[in-house]
């Protein structure tokens, strides 16, 4: 078998890294970098996005089930939604993710389609579970 001229693995050296490091020791993790701090806010921010989404839901049918008039409740329901969509773009603007300045709408966009349907989601859900009587009459 022929190997590849640029490929010299028989030069490598056989040192053994485990010297320094105690048995169990993890090696020192390498410095951050400026993307992986992008991407590890970002992340942060699309799962607070989620769970604010829940969060928003849940409130928007248990507070909507007291109003009578149907139309208020869908204003009330979404009304909260943007409340807690602005509060979620405050608290991203807080965590400071060293994003460049041509990619400043990443704190918007990032996470807005989870967040609008984990929120419809749990309204309909929170909704159902508040009023099982509406969905059992309508089948029988």
């Amino acid at each position: 078998m022929v190997r590849h001229p640029k490929k010299k693995e028989d030069d490598k050296s056989n040192v053994d890294d485990t010297t320094d490091n105690p048995v169990g020791a993890s090696p020192p993790s390498p410095p951050q970098t400026d993307e992986s701090r992008v991407k590890g806010g970002l992340d942060k921010l699309f799962w607070l996005r989620v769970g604010l989404g829940v969060l928003a839901g849940a409130l928007s049918a248990l507070i909507g089930s007291s109003q009578s008039i149907e139309s208020s409740r869908v204003a009330l329901g979404f009304g909260i939604m943007i409340i807690l969509f602005i509060v979620s773009y405050t608290i991203a603007k807080s965590m400071r993710i060293p994003i460049p300045a041509a990619d400043k709408k990443k704190l918007i966009t990032t996470g807005y389609g989870s967040y609008f349907l984990m929120f419809i989601f749990c309204w309909i859900l929170v909704n159902t579970l508040i009023h099982p009587e509406v969905g059992i009459a309508a089948v029988r």
